[in-house]
């Protein structure tokens, strides 16, 4: 039952995190266990690059503009959440998966950054500060309560990341972002089998309370009088 309640209050959690993620750029009124993360009603960016430090978007159009935006902003502030995770997680297995999600966003960036040049545009050395809510919050919290946070906010960032990457690699029409989209899915895929595995042996180390059975109390037996009758053998009172 402990495990059922610490899980119940991370997912609960996990969903507050959600609304403050950098993810939603658009798509606002969208209902559906699929709808991107919103970010909150104060955002009015949109998916327009240049909202977010991209300079010289102005060639993509649809779907590459709105995937530009997207795989820039998942990259950079998954990287800190990453970085957050192996500073802050409690749990070797939480730590592992934080330095795993550096390594990976750290070489997306440094690819995105390569394929933007290439294409003539230029991506912000940092993300705007309104698009690290999810950092700011996690960052707040301590010990377990961090932990599951820190696995379900990934794991729902990598869920919808792995829709939009796949989204771009089948209807794109920059092939450079195409390329890249495609050769991201895998690391994606990567990560969230290795978030599965840290949920799993984190609900395995906090077993359930099981009865002490050295305390059971035995409650003394009263013996019956016989009602036999005694030995032949045996001779009676005269």
């Amino acid at each position: 039952m402990r495990i059922i309640r610490s899980t119940a209050s991370a997912l609960v959690l996990a969903a507050s995190l959600v609304g403050a993620s950098a993810w939603a750029h658009g798509n606002t009124g969208t209902s559906g266990t699929n709808a991107p993360p919103n970010k909150g009603t104060t955002s009015t960016q949109g998916t327009n690059p240049a909202d977010h430090g991209v300079q010289n978007a102005a060639r993509l159009k649809g779907v590459d503009q709105h995937f530009l935006t997207e795989a820039y902003d998942h990259a950079s502030e998954q990287l800190a959440i990453g970085e957050l995770g192996t500073r802050q997680g409690q749990s070797d297995e939480v730590k592992k998966i934080g330095q795993q999600i550096v390594t990976d966003e750290t070489s997306a960036l440094q690819k995105l950054r390569k394929v933007a040049e290439q294409g003539g545009l230029t991506l912000p050395q940092a993300p705007p500060a309104q698009d690290m809510g999810t950092v700011s919050t996690l960052s707040k919290l301590q010990g377990r309560q961090f932990d599951e946070a820190f696995l379900a906010q990934v794991r729902a960032r990598d869920n919808h990341a792995l829709q939009s990457f796949d989204q771009e690699s089948k209807s794109g029409k920059d092939e450079a972002l195409k390329s890249y989209a495609s050769e991201q899915i895998p690391v994606i895929r990567g990560q969230l089998d290795q978030i599965k595995t840290g949920v799993t042996n984190m609900q395995k180390s906090e077993p359930s309370k099981a009865p002490n059975k050295g305390t059971t109390n035995k409650q003394p037996t009263n013996k019956q009088p016989s009602n036999n009758p005694p030995p032949k053998n045996q001779q009676q009172p005269k």
